[in-house]
């Protein structure tokens, strides 16, 4: 009966209870009701409620394991609407929450057993909450960061234009320097079996340096090293790039060689202003997402030489710095209050 009621069965929800039973009756007396339930990451209590409900109701009662005879049909949720605002409340006393913890804070509190996917689909379906891998801010970043950030650059600008000069005659853009490497293992790929891919891991050096521009030209170039003076050399690259604008404004990172004085005199040299993130504060420079893209690129290549790599870098920043999708919400955040580039993303 089992086996038909299986065949048969469109419901998720039931195929489940179904498939514990169909795993009781064709495996070995040797394997445990519990050693199925941790096959099927599902609580022991709760395999025990679909057999009671078997054994009494039937195919019936495992719609319905939880239906007593008496009051509205259908299985009671162990947690009402009331209760999930209360657990809303308790998960936003911490950014963030693993299954597991979410799951013994429900048992303490409410004493409901669920199981980890139950607890995702709470979380997710009626939580609207999000899982992902969390960003990592460093403890020294300061707390008004982005506020920091805002400030400043709202202050270059005003001071840019009391001198006369209009948002057309300033290019902005941010720069970074990276240097990708061929053990690089972030894609996400569908695959059979294992999923494993065959790479060259030899150490291939290809130091980066990129101006992500969201007014103006982005422009990169490959460091012979990672010095002051190589990074010093690039600037008249920008200046060269965008050389229709009056000035150049460049957001970049607290990096010990970006105050150095030959960056400096550089800067001063080519009407670049240099602007600096708040320290510990690299999620505030959009080009990190290029970076990203560029590294996935590479996670899923061969590559056979220094050259081929650089090409490869080359290829993934000519697409990706072409868009300003990366900075879109940088820009409304930061300077739309005192220019218009939003209507660049449009």
């Amino acid at each position: 009966m089992v086996r038909i009621y299986l065949a048969q069965e469109h419901d998720w929800v039931v195929r489940q209870r179904l498939t514990l039973l169909n795993m009781i009756v064709e495996l070995p007396e040797s394997v445990t009701l519990a050693d199925i339930c941790r096959g099927l990451n599902l609580p022991l209590s709760t395999a025990y409620v679909w057999l009671r409900a078997w054994r009494k109701h039937g195919y019936s009662g495992l719609n319905h394991p939880l239906e007593t005879g008496e009051g509205v049909p259908g299985r009671r949720a162990a947690l009402g609407e009331t209760d999930l605002v209360e657990l809303r409340l308790l998960l936003e006393r911490q950014p963030t929450w693993t299954t597991a913890q979410v799951r013994e804070l429900i048992k303490e509190r409410w004493n409901v057993d669920y199981s980890p996917s139950q607890v995702a689909r709470i979380l997710r379906n009626k939580l609207k909450m999000r899982f992902g891998k969390p960003y990592p801010h460093d403890f020294r970043r300061p707390p008004d960061a982005a506020a920091q950030l805002e400030e400043n650059l709202i202050r270059v600008y005003s001071d840019l234009m009391d001198q006369g000069l209009s948002e057309k005659d300033i290019a902005l853009g941010f720069l970074d320097e990276a240097s990708p490497q061929l053990t690089a293992n972030t894609a996400r790929v569908w695959h059979f079996g294992k999923g494993a891919v065959v790479k060259d891991t030899t150490k291939r050096k290809a130091n980066t340096v990129g101006f992500y521009a969201i007014a103006g030209r982005s422009v990169h170039d490959f460091l012979s090293e990672s010095t002051a003076a190589a990074i010093a050399e690039f600037l008249p690259k920008i200046r060269a790039a965008n050389a229709e604008y009056s000035v150049v404004v460049v957001v970049l990172d607290n990096f010990a060689s970006h105050h150095a004085s030959v960056l400096q005199k550089a800067a001063e040299d080519n009407d670049i202003l240099l602007v600096y993130l708040p320290p510990y504060s690299p999620d505030l420079n959009p080009v990190e997402f290029i970076w990203k893209t560029i590294k996935r690129a590479i996670s899923i290549r061969f590559v056979h030489s220094t050259e081929e790599m650089r090409k490869v870098i080359t290829a993934g920043w000519s697409d990706a710095a072409i868009h300003c999708t990366f900075a879109k919400s940088w820009i409304e955040r930061f300077v739309g209050s005192v220019i218009t580039y939003k209507s660049i993303c449009t």
